[in-house]
């Protein structure tokens, strides 16, 4: 199509001032405002679908940033005036960040217009930002009515709120278009430029859009030089901050870095991660809506911004209210109070039919400085509150401390390893590593396959993709080891030793490491990424099979001589599952299906399998035998407790699948599960303990079961969730809470 000049005005709307240096763009193209507020662009009419501007600091546009552009013939004129805002002009600033809010205009299960305006005016009273940003996905399918439905909802926050294009808010056109053929017009009927750029205090902000697929070979191109050019021509002095949805290639980081980048937000993954690429910061954010895919509660990002530089840090939102009838059934008055005696109401259920909660009723003012196990008492010997979460990497015991992992998802953060005294949980050190470590450490002998002693080691895993191996007695660092992909690797997953080996890894690959000298022996590369986040603890198999659930793929043995493959089992396996446990010779998964046709990612019924641990076959599968997936299972005395996202713990039978019983937990006090809001479920797994198991409940409750029968024969309120297993310790147990407390309980004598 024909090139054409578009001409036009930036002013103060105010005093009719015009405004000198404002960027001026087609998405291609880019111009300085003049003296007098003017300018004249070049437009390819046909393609160039929008002109916007890059709104200066202190000001906020009196009705749009940007005008959209039809074929022919072109306006006049586009001016763009401008109002003072002088909060936009203030030093000190803070954005809320939240991702993927998915919604929908049907029953399909995911986020109404409604939802989301009522988690915006929540994020909005508890943290006060001056906006909000929502990098991407902001729809399920990008239909109009659905982006209608979401601009609605946004429109009516108390703050301003800048919306990042994502792959969900085109699909709709990309189901029925050409190859070649932009996938982004319903989002600009709606919402505007799927990339731009404005001021705000010191720094300069862009919305960019990395989704390829939905953009013409030519847009592409176009749309990358936009990019690099808006960089060169912001402002002088300014810091950038860019937003997008998918995670930034190594490329496109690099770049990004070279030209001042100072924060990355993006979302996509549904779960969190920060990690620095030099002065650069790059951080997720889950949803605010629904349970991230990485089990974090739905919240958001807080980014404050100062003089100083930017900080950020996550924050849960409350859990969605329970219907009436789910309040009741589970007992509770309500989400974040313990029940009353008269309250209680849970049970246990066998084969046969109801069987009475035989517990030691405690209401509100209960106690939580002991438990009972069966003929045991076990005194809380301290409480410790940390700095950052307690998630799903229990603590682990050895010899007179706990290894706890560390993973505060902020920047700058607390990410490492903290040793704690196991007499009384004073900190004994405190490693530090480059990223969160999302699961727990192993110990590892360093003698050459020794027993483990003063000078073990422990080997931590972070979430980038770092190897460190840790003196176990002193806290200094032994040596690091970056796995092929680092930093830009999601690795949920704990590291495991075997012999003088250290395995790591997660589902794009695994290798294997010199416990003296990190070298790596092998690799062995297995999907193209690691999605999506799996907290999967590989079991060791006679030390020479390491055994590990590769998602939406199956069960795989490596040997750990070589990296080969030495089995494979296709069992339908998600990131949701629950990691394998070995049984002596048997392997037990917990598998589930996702559901063809949903909208979003679910899980059929659970099915558990059995299987040969050397060889992979098949002793067992025991069809539908949990009401939903398994988070979580444990093996002992021929049987298999597993715990489920359902909120329920199941009992049965190792060999026949026959149920034992189950017991159902109450209303969950934040939404960790994985698309859910307001539902029961557990994510931790089951913890033997004696003739009894320990279950911690996202309900905030440690429950206490008779192995046998299913009966509650104790239990406390620790008044958060409890998302990680209790670990054992020489004396007791210790269980940690997801508000960063960890409890230490030891035995009477």
């Amino acid at each position: 199509m024909p090139e054409a000049i578009l001409k036009g005005r930036v002013y103060d709307a105010v005093t009719q001032r015009g405004l000198q240096g404002i960027l001026v763009s087609t998405g291609d193209s880019i111009v300085l405002s003049d003296a007098n507020g003017g300018y004249a662009l070049p437009v390819d009419v046909g393609l160039d679908r929008c002109v916007f501007i890059s709104t200066p600091a202190g000001y906020r546009p009196q009705e749009r940033f940007y005008a959209c552009l039809s074929e022919e013939p072109l306006p006049e004129s586009v001016d763009f005036p401008l109002i003072p805002g002088p909060e936009r002009a203030r030093d000190e600033f803070r954005v809320a960040h939240i991702s993927d809010t998915h919604v929908v205009v049907d029953d399909s299960g995911a986020v109404t217009q409604a939802e989301l305006a009522q988690d915006l005016a929540d994020l909005v009273t508890s943290a006060s930002p001056d906006f909000v940003v929502v990098t991407g996905d902001l729809t399920n399918m990008g239909t109009q009515p659905e982006l209608e439905s979401y601009q609605a909802a946004v429109a009516a926050a108390p703050v301003p709120v800048f919306s990042v294009f994502g792959g969900h808010d085109g699909n709709i056109e990309r189901r029925s278009s050409d190859a070649d053929a932009p996938c982004t017009r319903n989002f600009e009927a709606t919402l505007g430029p799927t990339y731009y750029s404005f001021n705000w205090g010191a720094y300069h902000f862009i919305v960019y859009a990395t989704e390829e697929a939905y953009y013409s070979t030519r847009e592409r191109s176009r749309k990358e030089r936009w990019l690099w050019a808006d960089l060169e021509l912001r402002p002088a002095g300014r810091p950038a901050v860019l937003m997008m949805h998918t995670a930034p290639d190594a490329a496109l980081l690099s770049a990004f870095r070279r030209r001042s980048g100072a924060l990355l937000l993006h979302g996509h993954w549904h779960s969190s991660r920060v990690f620095a690429e030099g002065s650069t910061v790059v951080a997720s954010a889950p949803s605010a809506c629904f349970g991230g895919i990485d089990t974090r509660p739905r919240g958001y990002r807080l980014v404050e911004f100062s003089p100083r530089g930017a900080s950020t840090a996550l924050h849960p939102l409350s859990a969605a209210p329970q219907p009436a009838s789910s309040t009741a059934a589970a007992g509770h008055s309500g989400p974040q109070a313990p029940p009353t005696a008269l309250q209680n109401g849970a049970s246990a259920l066998g084969g046969s039919g109801k069987r009475g909660d035989t517990s030691r009723l405690l209401g509100p003012d209960s106690s939580v400085t002991r438990v009972v196990v069966g003929d045991q008492t076990y005194g809380l010997s301290w409480k410790r509150k940390l700095a950052g979460p307690l998630h799903r990497a229990p603590p682990v015991s050895h010899r007179d401390t706990l290894l706890v992992s560390l993973h505060s998802e902020s920047h700058p953060g607390e990410d490492g390893i903290a040793c704690l005294d196991l007499a009384d949980g004073r900190e004994r050190w405190r490693a530090s590593t480059d990223s969160a470590v999302k699961n727990s450490v192993a110990i590892v002998p360093r003698e050459g396959g020794a027993p483990i002693g003063e000078e073990a080691g422990c080997a931590a895993l972070t979430v980038a993709g770092e190897l460190n191996l840790i003196d176990a007695a002193s806290g200094e660092g032994v040596w690091r080891a970056a796995l092929p992909g680092h930093p830009h690797r999601w690795v949920y997953s704990a590291p495991a030793a075997a012999g003088e080996l250290i395995f790591a890894g997660s589902k794009s690959g695994y290798g294997a490491y010199d416990e003296k000298t990190g070298q790596q022996a092998w690799y062995a590369a297995l999907e193209s990424g690691d999605e999506w986040p799996s907290y999967i603890r590989p079991q060791i198999y006679n030390e020479d099979l390491a055994i590990v659930l590769v998602q939406r793929r199956g069960i795989l043995a490596l040997r750990m001589a070589d990296g080969s493959i030495a089995w494979e089992q296709d069992v339908p396996v998600e990131y949701f599952c629950g990691s394998p446990a070995l049984a002596g010779e048997l392997l037990v998964v917990s598998s589930a299906a996702p559901l063809r046709g949903a909208s979003l990612t679910g899980g059929k019924q659970g099915d558990l399998a059995i299987l040969e641990a050397a060889t992979g076959q098949m002793v067992a599968h025991h069809r539908h035998a949990l009401p939903g997936y398994a988070t979580g299972i444990a093996v002992r005395d021929n049987r298999v407790y597993a715990a489920t996202a359902a909120g329920s713990v199941h009992c049965r039978d190792l060999q026949t699948g026959a149920q034992i019983w189950q017991y159902q937990s109450g209303p969950d006090l934040l939404d960790l599960t994985p698309y859910r809001r307001g539902i029961m479920s557990l994510l931790a797994a089951p913890a033997p303990l004696g003739e009894h198991v320990l279950v911690g409940g996202c309900d905030g409750w440690l429950r206490v079961l008779d192995g046998a029968t299913g009966a509650c024969t104790d239990r406390i309120f620790l008044g958060a969730p409890i998302t990680a297993p209790p670990t054992r310790t020489p004396r007791g147990f210790c269980v940690a809470t997801y508000d960063g407390t960890l409890y230490a309980y030891g035995g009477s004598s």
